[in-house]
């Protein structure tokens, strides 16, 4: 059996992303609310306070895994890495 992958779009202009093991190496972000993937984004369609979140927590949070309920789990990052 052959596992599809999901077609994921910028939740604002739809534009696809071609390589989802390299989004957040592109760009690319996901909006959570309590840990639900609400929508992703395009680097064109990202505010600068919207790029400038996902930096921070790009530089504070390690997202771990999903709980059974599909919500990522994250944990504080340390400078042990």
């Amino acid at each position: 059996m052959t596992r599809r992958i999901p077609i994921i779009r910028c939740s604002r202009c739809r534009r696809r992303l071609r390589k989802p093991g390299t989004a957040s190496e592109d760009g690319w972000n996901a909006v959570l609310d309590m840990g639900i993937v609400t929508a992703v984004l395009c680097p064109d369609c990202q505010t600068p306070e919207e790029h400038a979140e996902a930096a921070n927590n790009d530089a504070t949070t390690e997202y771990v895994g999903m709980t059974v309920d599909g919500r990522m789990v994250g944990r504080a990052k340390t400078g042990e890495q």
